[in-house]
């Protein structure tokens, strides 16, 4: 319960009451007598109701008013009329209605609706309905006001009441040894103890006073009290009804002011509740149980606290009853005045998110391009790995023989060059000693080793040009696997980056997403709130969306199918079809009958097809829940079983099945590549067949039907 509610409303309950004729708290309209009129007083002491003291239904009938109408007389002496009348209708001049003195016309005034308007007819408007209820609240504060005068009585509050009954209880208390008053019996049998001078010797005004208290509470509680909060749970049950979110937390999406709303709305209905409950309980508790002040309301038991007056606590039963049904009226207030604002924020939503959802659709559109790029770039680098991979995977046995080939050429050019430096040294060795050799062995030995020396030089270029060439290759290789790598990396990034692009594009379009669905179920309510016929709507429990398109051509559509056999095969029935079809909201007798004279007359001229076309046209567009199931009742009550099953024909079409092609015969002789070709013949054979039959039938059907005609 919001604290500062009930502050302020046990605030005026502290305010004397109705101090002068003319003060009344909640007299915002001035229409407010503060005490009853003498016809009023008369009226209710045959009844012997206590003074000051209105019931609902008195508060809604104002006493009548006598008018003196001057009577204008022109020079004939007869009454003057209006001239108006006189110059358009002389035949009415000479009626009673019409003699009324035209200066003297009394102004209309529009009647407010209550309760009982609201129950037997809707209101115009959501706004309306707020103003009945605002006007039904002041009332009932009207009532509760009247009802404290008579309680304390005029210019008191409940400060007198502690100043005039606490110090006398309590020393009734000390002399009958009472620790506490907290029920009717221990009161009760305390006056009875007060009564008798062996068990009481003190002052007996004490006693008095102690019993004139307790009769004033059981006069006023409950009783006084429970017209007033049945009163109030009806304006409740009025307000849940009309003064709702439109909001589902479950189904709609996320919107903080419809779901604030919402929450705000189920802590109002339980609060209100638990205030209008709590004033039957503790005065019920009282007279059965027992009761202790910690039960009143925190302002109640702060006041309490001050006064001293733990022990007397049945003396603020009234007030806190008053201070419960003020805080429940105020939060109705609360509920009307944030109902009246409701539109107008989310109006400011949608204008909100209206402006979001372009930097939204920004944002998402910049995140999609990127994820696009980087899907792009992932793609190009992947096949490029692939290609790469591929490449090194050809390249494995070429390159081993590369690396032999280097080895083999590698030590190649090591012996030609070792051969090649041995054999210089022995020709060098051979002509130092030039002398120890005969001419012709040392011409012959001398130009052997000058040939090989020269076929070894001729051979080593050739073998460091194919070594520089494996060389090279295998670097190459190297090369490309070191490129190959270097695109697994980038692959790797960019596999990273594409996830966090995906979760970042994912996010975009979720809040997009949120967005535009908030947007929606904004839009919705707001509609809602502001449509003229909201309030008819909610009245009648009519669905609060746009209505359902009833166009009858599409084929898809169960119920087209069905009308289209219905205007078909139902002939001359189709008017006492419509007669029996239901209708939401209820469709008079009268009204139904006018609209088959309006179908026969408008298709007097077409096919029979065509009025039964226009009748379910019509029961579809006036009855706003219209089913399929509805239709096929209402065939079954007028006897037309026979559509009934023609409409399962069409909806549910005979299927040959494939145990019943596997049941086809296939003779012994049909080769086995040819049985599913002889199935198919068979199939053929039998629709033929069946064709045939149909046709007949048709043809037997028509000329049965000529033959009666």
């Amino acid at each position: 319960m919001d604290t500062d509610i009930v502050e302020n409303a046990f605030k005026q309950t502290l305010r004397p009451q109705g101090e002068t004729d003319t003060e009344t708290y909640y007299d915002t309209d001035g229409d407010d007598r503060g005490y009853a009129s003498l016809d009023e007083s008369a009226a209710r002491g045959k009844r012997k109701e206590d003074p000051g003291y209105l019931s609902m239904d008195e508060l809604h009938q104002p006493p009548p008013k006598i008018r003196k109408r001057r009577k204008i007389k022109n020079a004939d002496g007869k009454q003057e009329t209006r001239p108006v009348l006189e110059c358009r209708m002389p035949t009415l001049v000479t009626k009673p209605a019409f003699l009324l003195p035209f200066d003297d016309m009394p102004k209309h005034k529009r009647q407010a609706l209550g309760l009982q308007m609201l129950e037997a007819s809707p209101p115009r408007s959501l706004k309306d309905l707020r103003n009945i209820i605002a006007a039904e609240l002041k009332q009932v504060a009207k009532k509760l006001s009247r009802l404290e005068r008579a309680y304390y009585g005029v210019g008191k509050s409940i400060q007198d009441e502690v100043n005039r009954y606490v110090s006398p209880i309590k020393v009734v208390m000390r002399m009958l040894t009472i620790f506490d008053f907290s029920s009717g019996r221990v009161i009760e049998d305390a006056i009875k103890a007060g009564q008798d001078p062996k068990r009481y010797k003190g002052d007996p005004n004490n006693i008095a006073l102690l019993k004139e208290v307790h009769a004033k509470i059981k006069q006023y509680v409950p009783e006084k009290f429970t017209e007033i909060s049945d009163y109030c749970l009806k304006i409740l049950s009025t307000i849940e009804k009309y003064c709702v979110s439109f909001y589902d937390p479950e189904k709609d999406e996320y919107l903080e002011t419809a779901a604030h709303y919402q929450q705000q709305i189920n802590m109002w209905k339980s609060t209100i509740r638990n205030n209008l409950e709590k004033v039957k309980k503790l005065q019920k508790d009282f007279h059965e149980r027992i009761i202790h002040y910690t039960m009143f309301t925190s302002p109640v038991v702060t006041f309490c606290k001050k006064n001293e007056c733990e022990q007397v606590p049945f003396l603020f039963l009234f007030a806190d009853a008053c201070t419960n049904i003020r805080a429940a009226m105020a939060i109705m207030t609360t509920w009307l005045q944030a109902d009246e604002n409701y539109p107008i924020f989310l109006r400011n939503d949608i204008d909100d998110m209206e402006r979001n959802k372009e930097e939204k659709v920004r944002c998402m559109r910049d995140s999609k391009t990127r994820f696009h790029s980087v899907t792009y770039k992932l793609n190009h680098a992947e096949i490029e790995l692939d290609t790469a991979r591929s490449e090194i995977e050809g390249w494995k046995e070429k390159e081993e023989a590369l690396r032999i080939e280097k080895d083999y050429l590698f030590n190649l050019q090591s012996e030609l060059q070792q051969e090649c430096d041995f054999k210089e040294f022995r020709r060098d060795e051979l002509a130092k000693n030039k002398a120890d050799f005969s001419p012709d062995d040392y011409n012959e030995t001398y130009d052997m080793l000058t040939e090989e020396i020269r076929y070894v030089r001729d051979r080593m270029p050739l073998v460091k040009r194919q070594l520089a060439a494996a060389e090279h290759k295998l670097e190459w290789m190297s090369e490309k696997k070191h490129a190959s790598r270097k695109i697994e990396k980038e692959v790797k990034r960019l596999k990273q980056e594409l996830k966090q692009a995906k979760v970042e594009r994912q996010q975009r379009e979720s809040e997009f997403t949120e967005l535009e669905n908030a947007l929606e179920v904004a839009r919705r309510i707001h509609r809602y709130k502001t449509s003229t016929d909201a309030a008819e709507k909610i009245y009648f429990c009519l669905p609060m969306g746009p209505k359902q398109s009833q166009v009858l051509g599409s084929l898809d559509d169960k119920m087209t199918k069905s009308i289209g056999v219905v205007c078909r095969e139902i002939d001359q029935d189709w008017m006492l079809l419509y007669r029996t079809l239901p209708f939401y909201p209820q469709r008079g007798s009268e009204t139904i009958e006018k609209d088959i004279a309006s179908v026969n007359m408008e298709s007097a001229r077409g096919p029979k097809e065509g009025r039964a076309l226009e009748a379910l046209t019509r029961w579809r567009r006036h009855h706003t829940r219209a089913k399929f199931d509805d239709l096929i009742e209402a065939l079954k009550k007028i006897k037309r079983h026979d559509i009934v099953a023609e409409i399962n024909k069409v909806l549910n079409p005979p299927r040959l099945m494939e145990d019943e092609e596997q049941e086809i015969y296939v003779p012994p002789s049909v080769a086995p590549e040819l049985v599913p070709f002889y199935k198919e013949l068979e199939r053929y054979d039998q629709l033929r067949k069946a064709h045939k039959n149909r046709r007949k039938s048709v043809t037997q059907h028509k000329t049965a039907q000529k033959q009666k005609s």
